[in-house]
């Protein structure tokens, strides 16, 4: 008998544990996992390498004259531009002014206009007496001209310079070199 009786045991025994292991079996959720997968995309905004960085007029700068630049961009955010002319006038670099009566510098126009993915922005055209700091021209404000919700990744900044003739002013220009220099400011918008 005590044969037997273990063997029942034995054998409700593993009965009990088939029971208890099916029935853990079922516990087990069968809904799925969820897995978060995240990344970033680091914002980037600039002038690429490929720049000119100076824009050499072959006209004379008595006659009027209207020229483009392209500065090659690379914003994949929303972005503004600003300009600041260091002297905000094409100084003569060759000679200063001897009571001649000639003019030893010239204002000139500058204007900036970007395709983006959104359409295209204009900051339409600034003098250059007012590119210098508290100019009245949108790309002298600190806030500069901004892209809206556009990114431009490679486009073109198509900067415009443009003067008048000498006829329209009044004074000849005096002999010499004329210059000035114009600093871009591009960045992510703030």
């Amino acid at each position: 008998m005590v044969i037997e009786d273990f063997a029942k045991g034995a054998a409700l025994g593993a009965a009990a544990a088939i029971c208890l292991f099916t029935g853990s079996v079922q516990a087990q959720s069968t809904d799925g996992v969820d897995i978060a997968v995240t990344a970033t995309v680091a914002e980037r905004c600039g002038f690429t390498s490929r720049l000119a960085s100076a824009l050499n007029v072959a006209a004379d700068l008595e006659d009027a004259n209207s020229q483009d630049l392209a500065l090659r961009i690379d914003c994949n955010t929303p972005f503004t531009i600003s300009a600041r002319a260091d002297s905000g006038r094409l100084v003569n670099r060759s000679a200063s002014d001897d009571r001649s009566g000639y003019a030893f510098d010239k204002a000139y126009g500058l204007s900036v206009r970007v395709d983006t993915d959104a359409g295209q922005i204009q900051s339409g055209r600034c003098l250059s007496t007012e590119l210098r700091d508290g100019g009245d021209c949108i790309l002298a404000q600190p806030s500069g001209l901004g892209s809206g919700d556009g990114v431009a990744i490679g486009r073109d900044a198509v900067v415009t310079v443009d003067w008048p003739s000498q006829t329209t002013l009044g004074r000849r220009l005096a002999a010499g070199q004329y210059s000035d220099t114009v600093t871009f400011t591009i960045g992510a918008r703030a």
